[in-house]
């Protein structure tokens, strides 16, 4: 599913990784079906730390603060519990801010680490394990239409797929979001709004799929606890006629989106698959190359966001204005406009 450019496909075979982040347990076999909802592998992740400064709370120094020290190391505590005590006119305690267990001391300050937390992986798909990893995680087949994505927040989610503006030029606005958008993923076009994400909140929507977003709502669509994933970028894009149109034939149908990504070259991606099991699909080709026909999408200005066909695979490397030579394909975008662009700047639509 790591692929060097875009898929937009209708109906395809795809295997979808599902990975833990720390070594775990699968509790799934080869060759076993599973659903969305279900846990394929299960682990715990690290509590967080917490530097209790047992010096300043009991206004000593840190010498004399080992003495006042009521827990020692390896010791489970529970929140509001007393780490350490002065005596006197006035008494003075140190309370453990959460649950926990003392491991570390020095220089007037305990180190406390918060219990470990479990976290069961889902499927976040239907389909059927095709392989595992020992410890690790699983490999999902499925069925159904995918389409990758260029930014997402990290976030996965699955629900209702509901289509929220007309066309793909439309920004998603806070008035087109309301009580039956809950549990749902709502499609948008060209951008939405902070007032829309906070609509989005308020009505528990489960995902939003946009064309592009503008970069100050970065860190708060990042916070959201549902998924966000942006088709063609970050900036105020109209969302491609590829991806929209295949998404509005698929309104009312459940769908999976996944916002996780990685940001070294040929990475995760962040991805959408509505889910159509069947018998037939055309499986990914992972190597599959542009050729003349091909379907692509600009992805620098000033095509960003222009899907077109090739119409020319020029031999060797062909001289840019900006005086370097690359390989690169000759496009004829869909505003009618011919121009040749590197491969890197392209993405294809499969």
């Amino acid at each position: 599913m790591i692929l060097p450019y875009t898929i937009v496909n209708p109906l395809t075979t795809v295997r979808i990784p599902r990975r833990l982040p720390r070594q775990g347990e699968v509790i799934v076999g080869i060759g076993e079906s599973v659903e969305p909802a279900q846990t394929v592998a299960q682990t715990t992740l690290s509590g967080e730390f917490r530097i209790i400064d047992v010096a300043r709370e009991l206004g000593v120094s840190p010498k004399k603060a080992k003495s006042f020290i009521k827990v020692k190391i390896g010791q489970r505590v529970l929140a509001r519990a007393v780490l350490a005590e002065r005596g006197g006119i006035s008494r003075q305690r140190c309370r453990a801010p959460i649950d926990g267990r003392i491991t570390g001391y020095g220089r007037g300050r305990l180190l406390l680490e918060a219990p470990e937390i479990p976290l069961q992986l889902s499927a976040l798909v239907p389909g059927v394990i095709v392989d595992t990893w020992s410890n690790r995680g699983v490999l999902i087949e499925t069925t159904g239409a995918f389409i990758q994505g260029i930014w997402g927040n990290g976030k996965e989610s699955y629900g209702v797929l509901k289509m929220a503006v007309r066309n793909a030029r439309r920004a998603l606005r806070a008035k087109q979001i309301d009580a039956s958008a809950q549990g749902t993923i709502l499609v948008g076009g060209a951008q939405l709004d902070e007032e829309a994400i906070e609509q989005a909140i308020e009505m528990r929507v489960q995902g939003i799929i946009v064309g592009g977003i503008p970069p100050e709502l970065l860190p708060k669509i990042e916070a959201v606890d549902f998924a966000v994933v942006v088709t063609e970028g970050v900036g105020v894009i109209p969302m491609s006629k590829a991806v929209f149109r295949l998404l509005r034939s698929m309104d009312g149908r459940e769908v999976a989106i996944s916002g996780l990504q990685e940001q070294r070259s040929g990475g995760e991606r962040p991805f959408i698959i509505v889910p159509m099991p069947t018998e037939s699909g055309n499986p990914i080709q992972p190597e599959s190359p542009i050729v003349i026909g091909s379907r692509v999408r600009g992805m620098r200005w000033p095509y960003m966001g222009i899907s077109g066909t090739v119409l020319e695979l020029p031999s060797g490397r062909s001289l840019l204005e900006t005086g370097a030579r690359l390989p690169g394909a000759t496009v004829k975008f869909d505003d009618k406009s011919v121009a040749f662009v590197p491969f890197f700047d392209l993405e294809r639509l499969l």
